[in-house]
């Protein structure tokens, strides 16, 4: 049964042939990506567990990745990102106990982040833009329902159905729990990554608020208009992100919600000073108030959430240690050493420094500086209202990814959905200084081909 994950990848191949790629991203890469879990795989003989959002990714990655190689001289991102996933490979391969299972691993890191890295820097900018925010809102907000039931009920459907229909063992049928009530989880098998997959689609529907409260021509579709017009989509997604009672993403969303109010403001680069110094503020004070809320004279008396709080300081500072022993290529994904009662590694920096050594802990780092670098600059070229407000809600977008990996792993869908963000925010162009009307859903510019008779 579980051939049936191949399929996204056979249409989407067929679609790709067919020179129909903009429909093979929106129409099947997407809603895989959004609405079927990682664990919802097929592995066949020699070959690592490809997923059913993989499978699509892979031919409309290899277009993206020939597109890319075609440009010429590559950017600082594309060789920051391209030495990531070899540094990855050098650790998997060499420091694994089982090479082959290294091998395999590095199979997997280079489709989930060089080639979603090369789908959002080469697919989306300029044309579907719009069409890509406004796909993204309406997948997630289709995952209300499942998560309903999970707050409800405890019991996660997508894990039910894989577990007895497909003899699924990594998807997850129980939910996590706090205060009583299920974790929203959705798609995403944890609800700590759903919270961030939430928060960053608020982030993004942002922008289509913007769009509609300028008057833009841009076509959100009568239905999602009209949701718009009360705010419905942004308040839902919200309530999303409050069933997961994620606190690292909340706290995430509610700094990315600093940034998404400059384009509010005439004067942007004054405003985006006060955003800078109410965030560095703010920093300071939640460090300070970390400290004090995990210094626990009586670890019996602590809540849950204080012990999950407690957990990551001491993880963060016991680790140390095999980290330094780890070298510059770290210990390999899946044959680092694992504390007793340290089995979850709640931190994707702490993760990145244990598995792949000082080399791939420093690239990642400077991958997240680059990814804002570039956009600030971006911000202040753009003379467009509505390019420098959407340059601002994916600096908003992408805050919300790095808070959060402080506090949980990237794990899942959200490799691909991270460097899919992080290769379209590379991509943006001061383009139009007119309103952008958006391409219609899966269809091909007309006349992109001329027929010529000889």
């Amino acid at each position: 049964m579980s051939v049936i994950f191949l399929l996204p990848g056979l249409v989407s191949l067929y679609l790709v042939i067919r020179g129909r790629i903009e429909t093979a991203f929106l129409s099947i890469y997407l809603p895989a990506l959004f609405l079927l879990p990682d664990g919802y795989a097929l592995r066949l003989p020699h070959l690592p567990p490809i997923s059913a959002a993989q499978s699509a990714l892979i031919p409309i990655g290899a277009v993206a990745f020939y597109r890319l190689a075609r440009r010429g001289l590559p950017s600082p991102m594309d060789v920051l990102v391209g030495l990531f996933v070899v540094s990855i490979a050098a650790s998997e391969i060499l420091r694994e106990h089982v090479m082959n299972d290294g091998i395999l691993s590095a199979i997997v890191s280079f489709i989930s982040i060089f080639l979603a890295y090369a789908a959002g820097r080469m697919i989306i900018e300029p044309g579907l833009r719009l069409v890509t925010v406004r796909r993204i809102v309406i997948l997630v907000l289709l995952l209300g329902p499942l998560g309903l039931y999970e707050w409800r009920f405890g019991q996660n459907l997508y894990g039910v159905i894989g577990q007895r229909l497909f003899n699924l063992v990594n998807v997850q049928a129980t939910v996590q729990f706090r205060s009583g009530r299920g974790r929203m989880s959705g798609s995403f098998n944890d609800a700590e990554l759903a919270g961030i997959v939430f928060g960053m689609t608020a982030a993004l529907n942002v922008w289509l608020v913007y769009l509609r409260k300028w008057g833009s021509a841009a076509n959100l579709g009568k239905t999602l208009e009209m949701l718009e017009k009360f705010h419905i989509p942004g308040l839902v997604l919200l309530s999303y992100l409050f069933l997961t009672q994620s606190r690292g993403p909340m706290l995430a969303v509610a700094v990315a919600y600093l940034i998404l109010q400059i384009p509010r403001f005439k004067n942007k680069n004054i405003a985006s000073v006060i955003v800078a110094i109410l965030i560095v503020s703010a920093a300071a004070g939640a460090y300070q108030y970390f400290s004090r809320y995990t210094n626990v004279a009586d670890p019996g008396a602590m809540n849950e959430q204080q012990g999950s709080a407690l957990y990551r300081r001491n993880m963060n500072e016991l680790y140390q240690p095999i980290v330094a022993q780890g070298g510059m290529l770290g210990w390999g994904m899946l044959s680092h050493p694992v504390l007793p009662g340290m089995f979850s590694i709640d931190n994707e920096f702490l993760l990145v420094h244990l598995a792949y050594g000082t080399c791939g802990y420093i690239l990642f780092l400077l991958i997240a500086a680059e990814s804002f670098r570039r956009l600030i600059v971006l911000s202040w070229k753009i003379k467009s209202r509505e390019d420098q407000a959407f340059a601002f809600i994916l600096i908003g977008t992408i805050t919300i990814c790095w808070i959060s990996f402080a506090t949980v792993y990237m794990g899942e869908q959200l490799p691909q959905i991270v460097f899919l963000l992080i290769g379209w925010g590379q991509s943006v162009q001061p383009r139009s200084t007119t309103p952008m009307v958006a391409v219609k859903d899966g269809a091909s510019p007309k006349f992109a081909f001329k027929r010529v008779f000889s």
